[in-house]
């Protein structure tokens, strides 16, 4: 299953829980208490109450798997583009003499990939 269907899943998911289930319960609840139940009354409420609170986590659940997307594509592009391009000016700076400027250039991309591991991990760790 990949991310995007995940997350399809997801967001369904979401949308049932805290429009179809919070809202039948609520409807049910106002019957019994209509009806003198106010013992299933409360009880039916508290149910609406887990129903909102179990699709607000998956909200965040949501969200975080949005963040872990994010985190990725950056290390892809910090790897791709940045350090190649680092790496590249480094090279032809020590073709013309000027190793100073080299040792810049690989410097930064070692920062580079630093920071291309380190969102690579993070969003490993979500």
């Amino acid at each position: 299953m990949t991310l995007v269907e995940v997350k399809e899943i997801l967001n369904k998911f979401v949308e049932k829980e805290s429009e179809e289930h919070v809202s039948t319960y609520n409807n049910v609840a106002l019957t019994a208490k209509a009806e003198g139940y106010s013992d299933i009354e409360a009880m039916l409420c508290a149910y609406a109450e887990e129903e909102k609170n179990i699709a607000e986590t998956a909200r965040k659940v949501l969200e975080l798997l949005s963040v872990k997307e994010v985190l990725s594509k950056f290390a892809e592009k910090e790897n791709a583009e940045h350090v190649a391009e680092y790496n590249k000016v480094a090279l032809a700076a020590k073709a013309e003499g000027y190793s100073d400027i080299e040792a810049m250039l690989c410097a930064y991309a070692e920062q580079e990939e630093d920071i291309a591991r380190t969102a690579r991990k993070v969003a490993g760790a979500l």
